[in-house]
């Protein structure tokens, strides 16, 4: 009976480590598969983390850009501020001049005692002159540089004559 319970015993520890060695070999299985997982998500992590900072680099250098746009386009802003400024100055100039010699030119009018003098001054400016005035002023506008009114749709442009000056130079023989 010793021997059976002996033998039943050394059968039963053998089984044990049997199944201990079994259970221990499917944890370290699994245990190697969460290894290689956790693995490839650090690798994709890593991954992730350097398109991040590519894509943090690219928008950082995107807004120093758009900072360099802004500064340049404030500082185009009071070029044109100061532009717009003397513009209105000058404007303002030319209309207290043109008032200024209305007042004078009044004056002299007015003043004025010879009869031809009076009767230039109350005539009336003949229409062909203030159309050429106005067609003059209106030509005189940089945006009107094509305009067919201003500038004639067929040239009255000459060709240049051929001179020595144009003609290619031969070279001198001796």
């Amino acid at each position: 009976m010793f021997s059976t319970l002996k033998n039943k015993i050394i059968a039963l520890v053998i089984g044990l480590l049997v199944v201990s060695i079994l259970a221990s070999g499917v944890f370290l299985k699994i245990n190697q598969g969460q290894i290689a997982l956790l693995k490839s998500d650090l690798a994709r992590s890593e991954l992730s983390r350097s398109n991040l900072q590519k894509d943090l680099t690219s928008v950082s250098d995107s807004l120093e850009d758009a900072e360099k746009d802004k500064e340049n386009l404030l500082s185009s802003l009071n070029l044109l501020a100061k532009a717009l400024s003397d513009r209105e100055r000058d404007r303002n100039d030319i209309k207290q001049e043109f008032a200024a010699s209305n007042k004078e030119l009044k004056h002299v009018f007015d003043g004025a005692s010879d009869e031809k003098t009076k009767s230039w001054g109350t005539a009336d400016i003949p229409a062909d002159l203030n159309r050429v005035l106005e067609r003059s002023a209106r030509c005189a506008n940089r945006y009107r540089n094509q305009d067919s009114v201003c500038f004639p749709v067929t040239g009255t442009d000459q060709p240049v004559h051929r001179s020595t000056i144009f003609q290619q130079e031969k070279p001198r023989t001796f």
